[in-house]
């Protein structure tokens, strides 16, 4: 693959990676510490009008194209930066085997009133919500390692030109 296409790939995954790992942090270190202060049947309430509601869209979609931008650059990047890219596929993949433990806990907030129900399921959601932070992180630090990687042995040129 041409070096300013591989470039330009590892530009999108990476800045993916980045919006991934953001929004993993907000509601992390933001959001759910407030949530478990609050209590679950708020968390409950707020989850039905906003996660399940516009998030029902937007984080499936982020999470995805996520995912598919990182197995497509683990495919087409070419072979010395192979371990960071696959290595980063293989964390977003991961954080999409986290999604599938920490998803029926935010449904179980659509779908009962009950106030250990739904305690559970905050606590349920927090522990795989914390899990997946974590290898939101270790993506984003592969991606930004395979973008490194291919700007170090790679002349630069178009929008990526060094100033001579």
């Amino acid at each position: 693959m041409k070096a300013s296409v591989t470039r330009g790939l590892l530009v999108v995954v990476t800045t993916l990676g980045c919006n991934a790992t953001g929004t993993s942090f907000d509601k992390s270190i933001v959001q759910l510490p407030a949530w478990n202060r609050v209590g679950a049947v708020p968390w409950a309430s707020y989850s039905r009008k906003a996660d399940l509601r516009n998030g029902l869209h937007w984080y499936p979609a982020m999470g995805i194209g996520t995912v598919l931008a990182d197995v497509a650059a683990a495919i087409a990047v070419p072979r010395d930066p192979t371990v960071p890219t696959q290595t980063a596929a293989l964390l977003a993949i991961g954080h999409m085997l986290a999604t599938a433990r920490a998803a029926p806990n935010m449904l179980r907030a659509k779908r009962t009133d009950d106030p250990d129900s739904l305690q559970k399921a905050l606590e349920g959601f927090t522990r795989w919500q914390t899990v997946r932070m974590g290898l939101d992180a270790l993506m984003f630090a592969a991606n930004l390692w395979s973008l490194a990687s291919v700007s170090k042995r790679e002349p630069r040129s178009g929008l990526f030109r060094a100033t001579e």
